[in-house]
């Protein structure tokens, strides 16, 4: 029946609508703060605990016995991929590079390492956040560089034929 007895008034319907939305909204926000803290990553986790420096300042890392898997930021849990070592420990001299991998100025960036057995210096594979500070993932086409495509660029790669 419409407007009878039954009928709630208009405004408690609007005032439940603003109180699930305020519920949604700071039921998100509290969610995403509890995520950030658990980001953190725990030293125990780790093989080795070093020291890397790419010219920014010290960035505490820690590695697993893989060679090749991510350096993790203690304080984020920013990963950082190596594709290149150059370490030594006494008399003894380990150059590795990631097969398949070509390091140059553009793909990546040399960085010292110290950890407690060897120092040297590990070549890291680049990010968009290395250009810029933003993080965007690994686009590597968004550098602010014409895209392949880019209908105002004339020559070899436009469009225009």
């Amino acid at each position: 029946m419409l407007g009878g007895k039954d009928a709630q008034p208009k405004g408690l319907d609007l005032r439940f609508a603003r109180i699930a939305l305020v519920t949604a909204v700071l039921t998100l926000a509290l969610a995403g703060t509890a995520s950030a803290k658990q980001s953190r990553p725990d030293p125990a986790d780790f093989s080795f605990l070093a020291t890397i420096d790419c010219g920014s300042g010290p960035i505490a890392v820690g590695s697993t016995d893989d060679i090749y898997a991510p350096l993790v930021d203690l304080r984020n849990g920013r990963t950082y991929d190596p594709v290149a070592w150059d370490v030594s420990f006494g008399d003894f001299h380990f150059v590795d590079v990631k097969e398949g991998f070509i390091p140059t100025r553009r793909n990546s960036m040399e960085c010292s390492y110290v950890d407690e057995w060897v120092s040297g210096t590990v070549t890291l594979k680049r990010t968009c956040r290395d250009y810029d500070g933003r993080d965007r993932g690994d686009h590597g086409r968004h550098h602010g560089r014409h895209d392949r495509w880019d209908r105002h660029r004339h020559g070899r790669h436009s469009r225009r034929g």
